[in-house]
């Protein structure tokens, strides 16, 4: 019987090691940065690559292999790659402007850079509709108010109703055991 290890094919790119998962045109995200998007189209591009396991050619843990590296050539591509599918996911009125970025590290900090500050009257209409749903919250919800408030980045406003409705069921339950105990107390006497 043969080894399985004979019958597999080695697959270069690591990660995934699925050529179509990482192939360079391979659609990662529907919506297009378009300037006015950055936190959902970072936050989906952001999960994109952590499931091909290439989030660290953005944020600085997959570090440029030394020159004269054997693996130096293999970190080029798959940062070739990381660029191109980031590129790919740029609307093509401002995608010309970043063709040149010299790594997909650089390429990203370029784009935080430039689209992050556009999404700050988004984050204060999200706080305001936040801090407006928690005003409506009577006082025994101020814990779970203080922690919706201090989570940065704030959550999407129906995030921060799921977390109060999930708080909410919890307390139903507990006050249904303590009615339950108090009952089978009361049926013991």
């Amino acid at each position: 019987m043969a080894s399985s290890s004979s019958t597999r094919p080695e697959v270069s790119g690591g990660g995934s090691g699925n050529e179509i998962i990482n192939h360079p045109v391979m659609v990662m995200i529907l919506a297009l940065l378009n300037g006015n998007n950055w936190l959902s189209w970072s936050r989906s591009v952001r999960i994109a690559l952590e499931g091909r396991d290439k989030l660290g050619y953005i944020n600085g843990s997959c570090v440029k292999s030394a020159e004269g590296s054997a693996d130096l050539r293999q970190w080029q591509v798959t940062d070739s790659m990381v660029r191109t599918w980031i590129l790919n996911t740029i609307s093509k009125d401002i995608v010309n402007a970043y063709l040149y970025a010299a790594s997909a590290q650089s390429l990203w900090l370029e784009l935080e850079a430039r689209y992050r500050e556009c999404d700050v009257p988004l984050l204060y209409k999200i706080q305001r509709e936040i801090n407006s749903m928690s005003q409506g919250l009577n006082d025994s919800y101020d814990n779970i108010r203080n922690q919706i408030l201090v989570l940065d980045p704030l959550p999407h406003v129906n995030k921060a109703y799921s977390i109060v409705l999930r708080v909410e069921r919890q307390r139903q339950v507990n006050m249904s055991i303590a009615s339950l105990r108090q009952f089978c107390f009361l049926q013991q006497r």
